[in-house]
């Protein structure tokens, strides 16, 4: 039993000092903010990531009259580009200029090679966690796992003998051993947004309008409060097509009210090192 409480004690140590790691590593500067203010493609792509930031795109060109829902859920070109349309809009409404279901679409190279740029940017901007930091975020869980490990080599030691495998203590031993396994898993995820994305969001949400909900308004609500923000403002039966047909029900309807604890749910298919990047570009 001396041993088991032992053993207790230097599981909890292992997990004050992997909080501790941790609450460094999220708390270290990282990137340069830059003065350009966001977007709300930015924003939505902080706040859902790719789905959330493809459906902002939509809601834009959709609100300007630059794509439409036509027969069979199958979207394209209206209207020309708005003026000063971010790279990831430009992509997609490049790519309805020939009529597209919208996963078709989201499908694209180019619109994937732009969506992978605009994680680049963030992760510079030190907005989104980077490849390092994600890493780091892992090693900082070592404490836990050699913790686990000498549960584990405790364990196979009593394997053979029956008299001390069936004392309470080993019972002890065995649930210790498997929290310090199941915590070191579950903080193996860095989260996805920085402490600087957090408060970018946090600050957008603050300046939204609900009394002035126009055709822009409802891009930024969209980006910052998540896709229920589009199935409210559907008030007729068009709009509520339109909706469906741009994956409103795929993305989450609220993604801003975030803990700290939830981790990251959006890490893009691509790797966002340069090395990747340039051959998503090619």
């Amino acid at each position: 039993m001396a041993l088991v409480l032992l053993y207790g004690a230097l599981a909890a140590a292992a997990l004050v000092v992997s909080l501790a790691a941790r609450a460094v590593v999220w708390l270290w500067p990282g990137g340069d903010p830059g003065r350009r203010k966001l977007g709300a493609i930015h924003l939505a792509y902080l706040n859902g990531g790719f789905h959330l930031a493809t459906l902002t795109c939509a809601v834009g060109l959709h609100r300007k009259g630059a794509i439409n829902l036509g027969p069979g859920s199958v979207l394209d070109v209206t209207g020309p580009l708005p003026a000063g349309a971010p790279p990831l809009m430009a992509a997609i409404h490049r790519r309805l200029r020939e009529p597209s279901s919208w996963p078709r679409a989201l499908a694209d190279r180019d619109v994937r090679a732009a969506a992978g740029a605009l994680h680049d940017e963030l992760v510079r901007r030190g907005l989104l966690s980077s490849p390092e930091r994600r890493r780091w975020f892992q090693v900082t869980t070592t404490p836990l796992w050699l913790a686990a490990a000498f549960g584990v080599v405790r364990l196979l030691s009593l394997f053979g003998n029956r008299a001390e495998a069936a004392r309470p203590a080993t019972a002890g031993l065995l649930v210790v051993t498997g929290a310090c396994a199941v915590v070191g898993w579950l903080l193996l995820r860095a989260p996805w947004l920085t402490p600087a994305g957090r408060r970018a969001l946090r600050s957008a949400a603050k300046g939204l309008d609900d009394a002035r909900m126009n055709g822009r308004a409802l891009m930024w609500a969209v980006a910052v409060r998540g896709s229920a923000e589009l199935l409210a403002s559907s008030s007729t039966g068009a709009d509520s097509r339109f909706a469906e047909a741009v994956g409103v029900y795929w993305v989450p309807a609220n993604r801003a009210r975030k803990l700290s604890w939830v981790y990251d749910d959006w890490t893009p298919w691509w790797d966002v090192s340069d090395t990747a990047g340039a051959a998503i570009r090619r």
